[in-house]
């Protein structure tokens, strides 16, 4: 390992919480677990957070610090951003502008604010790419975070050849639960079955996304949260479809179940 102090940018994913437990086997101890909240995560992903902030406080004595967006000096959220101008999150048009501002920013300016703190120039910063990842890591080599700041970027799983398999079995070696898909409620990029599982799993969640698409002014060619159309239309489709079954005997053993999602991981 490197001399220089360690930050470890803490996704809430499978990926980073591999990490985590990558670290401590071998001994690596952080300087600084940082966790971006955007304000509209999945719940099952504050739960672990809160499971794995307790656990780096037992393996590495600190805990994970969570970090967010300000607006107007108080805790912002990407939700209510995206109600205040009157459209949905920026994937949906085309663009990441999202992940810049409620991730990385505020992990960039609480690492700048620790630094500064310690009077230290140079961090390593560990990003949890796997191995199946490794075309995302050649964007970030390394970021300059001005008035003389220097942070090196570092993809520990690259480095230990692990993938999704390597990952979710360094998890179970620790008896800890699988962190799940982590992500906002209302990104653009859920897929079928996970807007489905939403609004079966958490009907207020999904609610407050097709709140956001009605709420929405600013279109273009975008009319809803799912690259140009709605949620709603969606699952009202889905619905539909279902319908076409209806006639079939839930009793009879030659009965189609209902739904597109099978009950396994993403």
């Amino acid at each position: 390992m490197s001399e220089h102090p360690l930050i470890v940018a803490y996704g809430g994913g499978t990926n980073s919480t591999a990490m985590l437990c990558g670290f401590h086997e071998r001994g690596i101890r952080p300087a600084l677990i940082l966790f971006a909240d955007t304000g509209g995560e999945l719940p099952h992903t504050y739960e672990h957070l809160r499971v794995m902030s307790d656990k780096c406080q037992e393996w590495f004595g600190l805990p994970i610090e969570t970090v967010f967006k300000t607006y107007k000096g108080e805790r912002g959220s990407l939700e209510g951003d995206c109600l205040r101008n009157k459209r949905v999150p920026s994937l949906a048009y085309g663009f990441k502008a999202c992940s810049v501002k409620y991730k990385i920013e505020p992990v960039n300016r609480r690492t700048r604010q620790w630094m500064d703190a310690n009077k230290i120039k140079t961090v390593i910063k560990a990003v949890g790419y796997d191995r199946n990842e490794g075309h995302r890591s050649m964007k970030i080599k390394g970021t300059n975070l001005a008035k003389g700041r220097t942070e090196i970027n570092w993809f520990p799983l690259l480095e230990w050849q692990w993938g999704r398999d390597e990952c979710i079995a360094a998890i179970s070696r620790h008896a800890l639960p699988q962190a799940g898909k982590s992500s906002c409620f209302f990104c653009p990029a859920m897929k079928l079955r996970e807007i489905i599982r939403l609004r079966a799993e958490h009907p207020e969640h999904f609610q407050r996304a097709i709140s956001m698409e009605e709420n929405m002014t600013v279109k273009g060619r975008v009319e809803g949260l799912a690259f140009g159309q709605k949620w709603s239309e969606i699952v009202k489709a889905d619905d539909n479809q279902l319908k076409l079954f209806a006639w079939l005997d839930e009793h009879d053993p030659h009965h189609v179940p209902c739904g597109c999602y099978d009950g396994g991981e993403e």
